[in-house]
């Protein structure tokens, strides 16, 4: 894409292609900033940009294009609240189904959550509905609802992920028990043996033994 004379804060020199010239030449790589329209807001973002100094042109990368679009779209999502793609990305993997199969746990189409995964902006519903599915209850809930209408072979899937993912909770919380008793039992000991008993037995204690002669001479 051609421009005319724009800002630009130039990063480096390099040889190669120029679209304009269609050959290659010595082009300056820098930054320029500008406002892309995301749903009819205007966000503000830093893009890549060439700078031909045999033509005098400038133009964009094809590849730093789609990076500008993909941080405006970051920035929409921000500011919106929606979730960013690899936080939906990471609600599918919490319970180990494929883009596909996600999409059919939530009777979307087939491509949706590939589209989300990859910087596509969700609804505000479909964010709502992903927003919810991050907490585990509400998984179970959820699917409880649905597993009537889904494929027998995803309905096992699902269940399998759900009941390994409450042994490993269950895990977690009997570690936490132990560790607190361990941690009482401690607490208790100390308290024990620096309050109540006599000094001779609270010194030996501390102290790791107390010999016989010793004692004597306590007594």
């Amino acid at each position: 894409m051609m421009l005319n004379k724009i800002p630009f804060k130039e990063i480096s020199r390099i040889h190669k292609e120029c679209p304009v010239c269609d050959n290659e030449k010595d082009l300056a790589y820098g930054e320029t900033t500008e406002i892309l329209k995301v749903r009819g807001e205007g966000i503000e973002v830093t893009s890549k940009i060439y700078f031909c100094l045999d033509g005098g042109h400038y133009f964009y990368d094809i590849e730093d294009e789609e990076d500008k679009f993909q941080s405006a779209y970051r920035q929409y999502k921000r500011r919106k609240g929606l979730l960013q793609s690899e936080e939906i990305k990471a609600i599918r993997n919490q319970y180990g189904l494929s883009q596909k199969n996600f999409a059919r746990l939530l009777n979307w189409g087939d491509i949706t959550i590939h589209r989300y995964e990859t910087g596509a902006i969700q609804d505000d519903v479909h964010n709502d509905v992903l927003t919810m599915l991050r907490d585990f209850d509400y998984f179970k809930k959820y699917f409880e609802t649905k597993r009537n209408i889904l494929e027998p072979d995803l309905v096992r899937l699902v269940q399998q992920n759900i009941d390994s993912i409450e042994q490993g909770l269950r895990r977690h919380t009997a570690d936490l028990m132990i560790k607190m008793l361990a941690e009482q039992k401690r607490e208790f000991r100390g308290a024990f043996i620096g309050e109540t008993q006599p000094d001779y037995i609270r010194q030996g204690a501390s102290e790791g033994y107390c010999s016989n002669e010793e004692l004597a001479l306590a007594a």
